[in-house]
């Protein structure tokens, strides 16, 4: 469900949310035996004019159904055909996802049944990359219920990246694109047949791909890149695993609370594909955590919220990294460190029940405000409310030459069906 709310200031002189009222609503023609699906689709906000097009897909009926409509659309507005990993990567991971998580098996049926081709093999039929960063600057907030005015338990997070494309990052060995790296996210309400119903961000994997997002039982996650100061080797390829990427939608998908959460991910097979990460996830309940692993992944460390707000930003903050809040470096002023004890301070001082204009406040404290012709920007911030199992959620559309601020989309507010 959608609804939209009152622009903000900056958006007065935005003409292209026109076409919001344009959506697209159709059954989809199934195998026989298959599950009618129910699909729409609308753009909620930004455009052709703007830095990025935002789209709201909502999806209810099988999984195969809805892996075979997300690689309709992967294929036709992005292009994406099939991989072909060295062989016999392509059957480890559709032996791993048939074994450890058959929701994504049975999409990947359904992304086989629109190429129309083998299952395993030489294609890998498991992901849809339309596109993937080379890093992610974030900075999240978990909020307990007995901390905000509402009597809600909130998740409240930046999403801060380049402005650029792929070129302008990577220089003239990149792929020759000049569409920018996050032009196209998704916010995507899912209703499947097996698994609970998801209320999530997609950017740069279409099938199993999440940043951030919360489950019809109240569970939220996002992910962050954690530079450990000891670069990783990611695989830059797609293993047998669950990737940085895929977690996120596999624990909305199969987990009711933090602690289902806690115990799954001790034990699933992971793999960087291209980032290190850590995670953030909480309940409605006021429980949560920040999970991390090492740099070679040997070793997988949780640091509990203690029913407290909880906040990360993009270095790791387990015991044998920073033992305490007050270790964290004060004599840098990389970014990462620099949130973080920014995000201590107004929390601490914020009252003891937060507002939702407190919560905005924090996260307005900390986003990103790089300058250059390809600065970094916030390109959404999402607030996650784990009792009504909503969004709200302000995206970044482009720069006013006028007066030099930010043209934003002002907040959307999703919510999953009850």
């Amino acid at each position: 469900m959608y609804v939209r709310k009152r622009r903000n200031h900056l958006m007065a002189v935005l003409p292209t949310l026109a076409i919001v009222a344009a959506t697209t609503s159709f059954a989809v023609a199934l195998e026989p035996g298959q599950k009618e699906l129910k699909f729409s689709e609308r753009v909620v906000a930004g455009g052709a004019h703007d830095f990025m097009t935002v789209r709201h897909l909502r999806l209810r009926g099988s999984q195969q159904a809805i892996g075979r409509k997300l690689a309709e659309i992967a294929q036709s507005r992005h292009g994406v055909e099939l991989l072909r990993p060295d062989p016999p990567m392509a059957d480890r991971r559709l032996e791993f996802y048939r074994r450890a998580y058959p929701m994504h098996y049975q999409r990947a049926l359904g992304v086989k049944n629109h190429f129309g081709t083998a299952l395993g093999g030489e294609l890998d039929a498991t992901v849809l990359p339309y596109n993937l960063p080379a890093n992610f600057g974030c900075s999240v907030v978990y909020y307990p219920p007995s901390h905000c005015a509402s009597g809600h338990a909130t998740l409240s997070r930046n999403y801060d990246w380049s402005t650029g494309t792929w070129a302008d990052l990577l220089g003239p060995s990149a792929q020759k694109d000049e569409r920018r790296t996050t032009e196209d996210p998704y916010v995507i309400e899912v209703y499947p047949d097996r698994g609970y119903p998801s209320l999530y961000l997609c950017a740069y994997e279409l099938l199993g791909g999440c940043f951030d997002g919360v489950n019809s039982e109240g569970l939220t996650v996002a992910l962050l890149a954690n530079n450990t100061g000891v670069p990783p080797t990611p695989s830059n390829a797609w293993q047998a695993g669950l990737s940085e990427v895929e977690i996120g939608r596999y624990l909305l998908e199969n987990y009711a609370d933090v602690e289902e959460a806690r115990q799954a991910l001790a034990s699933i097979d992971f793999y960087y594909a291209f980032v290190a990460c850590h995670y953030i996830m909480g309940d409605r309940d006021g429980n949560s955590f920040v999970w991390e692993y090492s740099v070679n992944r040997d070793r997988r460390y949780v640091v509990d919220g203690k029913g407290g707000p909880q906040w990360v930003t993009n270095h790791p903050i387990h015991a044998d990294a920073y033992p305490t809040a007050e270790s964290i470096p004060t004599s840098l002023t990389s970014s990462t460190f620099a949130r973080f004890r920014r995000l201590n301070e107004e929390i601490n001082k914020a009252p003891t029940k937060r507002s939702l204009d407190d919560i905005k406040h924090a996260n307005r404290c900390v986003r990103a405000v790089g300058q250059g012709t390809v600065p970094t920007r916030t390109l959404w911030h999402a607030i996650y409310d784990c009792h009504d199992k909503s969004l709200e959620i302000d995206f970044y559309l482009g720069e006013n030459g006028a007066n030099g601020k930010e043209k934003r989309s002002g907040y959307l507010q999703f919510q999953l069906e009850r």
